[in-house]
């Protein structure tokens, strides 16, 4: 439907020598642009053959072998989609624009959107963009609409051309064409903020969504959507949608959704942007909240910490995580993960537990650092102002569970059997937790489509007698998983020998170098574990679902680990997403799906 449109946005920026409009000084602050401030959704495009020279140069270097055809299979759609139009009337310094103007509309036959075309002057932009059998048919309104006949989209119908100066707004819809020729006040980065403005001039491709609009729109909706969370949540637990949540990690559940809820009355834009950078895919989203809202507030009440220390974690695993939240989201996270949860009848274990885990709390924790590779790997190095304390509160914690409480939101066969002292090594004192994990109790409430999925995924991903150790030098608290005392010492001398870390591996650094320095989540994931995982996770489902294709077997690559990454950082007003996918981790996926698409049977 919006081909005619989409062939004038791109043919206008796809002139030869185009570019990206640059980032004026202080974030854009002030920059004017072409739509209206009330837009709740705009779609920016940087200079086409920016955009295309960056994508190509990231493709060849990503999938060299597959580089060649994308690059002719786009070349010929583009060519197809631009046939009989030129390019003389576009201005070659600005951006294009996809506007919607209306939320609603879109469930109208006629959405109120339009594309904003960077242009020299508007008539020599009729002359040169519409085809001769359109330029035959434009009528031109005295009220500032042009109005044309084209068959763009199969059957002949009327497209609208509205001359704003510096933009040519192309609609199909005359309600949206009127809205533009008639007066009004346009959008300016000051709307978005500092921060969203940076993001939203600097991507090849950027989402800004205006919440401020949204809510002015459908504010009684949201707040009244906050009041149906109870309801909701009752209606799925009696349908069984809920599995196996405890009611404490329901209750959980609707904190985190009133907050959702509150987060979207709160918030005044978003904005989602990727640069198509050489040596990688850049994405940032963020969001920016009212001042002195309850949202806002809560942000505020966070600090971004330094997150260095997890390149001192040893090689070798697959997910590297470091993380610190403030008080309030680290308890609903602690609630829906259940680390620790007792039964629902036995109130002394859960009124123990909750002393147990306020002691730990008490103790003063800084940033956690945790590395993983499942089945059995696992270390967690967690400074805090007070580490005997917080390691005591720990295995305390565990030995207030009792048989069918839970680990980590598993089912325990027996209660954990924790030895104090277990073990003493290289100035740490560590208590040894046994854990005997009944998966097949975890997954009895869950629906039966999902059930034997997740059973096989924790067979996979969890050892079902498992040991853990906790110990403390009184400055950290260690945590550690693996097969034996003797392999869990192995992985805290890596450690401690500070050699053979994470830090050093070049796919690793090239990650974390993108990401923010200061943060409160820090990701950073291993391609080939990753998939891996997400794969395994994917066949239980699809031999459960007639028909669907069995997946084949992934192939190993061949050269170092490459890595992806991501970080949230709350700070101030806004809270940010900071992705980055390198091409170097593009090409080992890439070769890794191939030969697993090769045999889809």
């Amino acid at each position: 439907m919006f081909r005619f449109a989409l062939a004038a946005l791109i043919l206008t920026l796809a002139g030869p020598a185009i570019t990206a409009a640059p980032v004026p000084p202080e974030a854009g602050k002030g920059t004017p642009f072409p739509f209206s401030a009330k837009a709740p959704l705009v779609v920016s495009i940087s200079g086409y053959d920016t955009a295309r020279d960056r994508l190509n140069k990231m493709l060849k270097a990503a999938l060299p072998k597959e580089a060649g055809n994308i690059t002719k299979l786009l070349d010929a759609q583009f060519d197809q989609l631009f046939k009989g139009r030129k390019l003389d009337g576009v201005r070659k310094d600005a951006r294009g624009f996809l506007v919607l103007n209306d939320l609603a509309s879109l469930l109208q036959d006629s959405p109120a959107v339009c594309v904003l075309v960077p242009v020299t002057k508007h008539k020599e932009f009729l002359k040169s963009f519409l085809t001769p059998e359109e330029f035959k048919t434009i009528e031109n309104g005295r009220d500032g609409v042009d109005v044309i006949k084209t068959a763009a989209f199969g059957e002949e119908q009327p497209a609208y051309l509205v001359d704003l100066k510096e933009y040519t707004a192309i609609t199909l819809d005359r309600a949206t064409a009127d809205a533009h020729a008639a007066k009004y006040t346009a959008a300016t980065s000051d709307q978005l903020g500092s921060d969203l403005a940076e993001t939203f001039l600097k991507a090849d491709l950027a989402v800004y969504v205006n919440m401020d609009a949204i809510n002015d729109q459908f504010g009684d909706q949201i707040r009244g959507f906050k009041g149906l969370v109870d309801f909701a949540l009752q209606q799925a637990a009696q349908q069984g949608a809920l599995g196996a949540l405890n009611k404490k990690q329901i209750e959980a559940v609707k904190v985190i959704l009133k907050g959702l809820v509150q987060g979207v009355e709160d918030s005044r834009g978003l904005v989602a942007g990727v640069e198509l950078r050489p040596e990688g895919a850049f994405v940032r989203v963020q969001v920016r909240f009212t001042e002195n809202s309850p949202s806002a507030k809560l942000i505020a009440s966070e600090k971004p910490e330094p997150m260095a220390d997890v390149a001192k974690l040893p090689a070798g695993l697959g997910t590297y995580t470091a993380m610190r939240f403030g008080k309030s989201i680290s308890e609903v996270m602690r609630d829906v993960g259940q680390e620790f949860a007792t039964t629902d009848d036995d109130a002394r274990g859960a009124e123990l537990l909750e002393k147990h885990l306020k002691d730990v709390a008490d103790a003063g924790p800084g940033v956690e650092f945790s590395g993983t590779l499942p089945p059995g790997a696992l270390i967690t190095v967690t400074a805090y102002k007070d580490a005997k304390k917080a390691a005591t509160g720990l295995t305390k914690a565990f030995k207030a569970i009792g048989a069918g409480g839970r680990v980590n939101s598993i089912v325990v066969k027996t209660a954990p059997r924790v030895g104090d002292d277990a073990e003493k090594h290289a100035g740490f004192t560590f208590a040894s937790v046994n854990l005997n994990f009944d998966f097949d109790a975890t997954v009895a409430a869950l629906p039966e489509m999902v059930r034997e999925a997740t059973l096989e995924t924790f067979k996979r991903t969890i050892p079902e007698k498992a040991i853990q150790w906790i110990g403390t030098d009184g400055k950290i608290v260690v945590r550690l998983m693996a097969k034996d005392w003797d392999a869990a010492k192995k992985l805290f001398d890596q450690y401690l020998a500070g050699k053979a870390i994470i830090g050093a591996n070049a796919g690793f650094k090239r990650v974390r170098d993108q990401l923010p320095a200061e943060a409160n989540l820090v990701i950073i994931a291993e391609v080939e574990s990753a998939i891996n995982g997400f794969v395994n996770s994917m066949k239980p489902a699809a031999d459960a679902i007639p028909g669907f294709p069995q997946l084949g077997i992934v192939k190993k690559v061949d050269g170092p680990p490459e890595y992806v990454g991501m970080a949230v950082t709350l700070k101030g007003e806004i809270a940010t997403i900071t992705g980055f996918v390198p091409v170097t981790s593009i090409e080992t996926a890439g070769k890794m799906l191939e030969s697993l698409f090769k045999k889809v049977e």
